[in-house]
């Protein structure tokens, strides 16, 4: 008679589980390791081509601005799934006020649980996305294309400030008696996250925010060179700084 084998082979059973586990978990490993690695920063200075260095500097920072901008409509969709269902009646989930609440800490908002029209009508102002030809036009200009020695040893496109003591790369020209420093960040990306934040949250910029939403409530698509306009408080020159923009959006073909 032919003896059956009943016995679990629990041993080879958790051997094998625990070998594709392993693979699945180096393979997750390499995938996040080849997400995160860093793009090389190009030299803009070395080079000499004007046109060759405005595209490098295009391309290196694009995709950056390109990913906030695809996290903010995204956002925004969820933000105005929310409203829907509050508009017809829906109960909002835990993760719903959740979402709401970080939202309103981000951009500077009152957070009321009893009245979340309140938290959700500002964030429908400020919560939205940033023209690509708006923020490549303004990281040309205040990183000199990337040459500025604010970009190059601050990892700062944007001319960002701050205000502690050894926050930042203290400017050559700084008035005497001033305490600003410019902002010194771990990577292009957190310099373009930071600059969203600063347009969509701070008070200065509050006229180009209600210049975007009378766009979108007029269901246009966002402009650059129209929302410049609500930038003249971003540089002491005021409606020359406006206007250079404008320029390098329309010479840049940026629009």
């Amino acid at each position: 008679m032919a003896h059956t084998n009943t016995k679990p082979r629990y041993g080879r059973t958790v051997i094998t589980l625990f070998t594709a586990s392993l693979v699945t978990g180096l393979i997750w490993l390499a995938r996040i390791d080849q997400q995160q690695a860093p793009e090389p920063i190009p030299d803009f200075a070395a080079i000499a081509d004007v046109n060759a260095r405005k595209d490098a500097f295009f391309r290196y920072l694009g995709p950056a601005i390109e990913a906030v901008n695809q996290e903010r409509a995204d956002e925004r969709r969820r933000l105005l799934a929310i409203q829907q269902r509050m508009a017809e009646g829906g109960s909002l989930t835990y993760w719903d006020r959740r979402r709401l609440r970080l939202w309103a800490e981000r951009y500077e908002i009152e957070y009321q649980p009893d009245n979340l029209a309140s938290v959700i009508d500002p964030l429908l102002v400020q919560l939205d996305q940033i023209p690509m030809s708006m923020a490549l036009a303004q990281a040309a200009m205040e990183s000199a294309w990337g040459t500025s020695r604010f970009a190059v040893e601050g990892n700062n496109y944007f001319g960002q400030w701050c205000y502690s003591p050894g926050c930042g790369l203290i400017p050559s020209s700084r008035a005497a008696g001033a305490r600003h420093e410019v902002r010194v960040f771990n990577s292009a990306e957190e310099s373009i996250r930071a600059y969203f934040r600063n347009i969509n949250s701070h008070a200065a910029y509050r006229d180009l925010r209600e210049i975007r939403a009378a766009i979108r409530n007029a269901d246009l698509p966002l402009s650059g060179t129209v929302l410049v306009e609500g930038l003249g408080n971003y540089s002491e020159r005021g409606q020359d700084y406006i206007d250079e923009l404008r320029a390098v959006i329309e010479q840049n073909d940026l629009e």
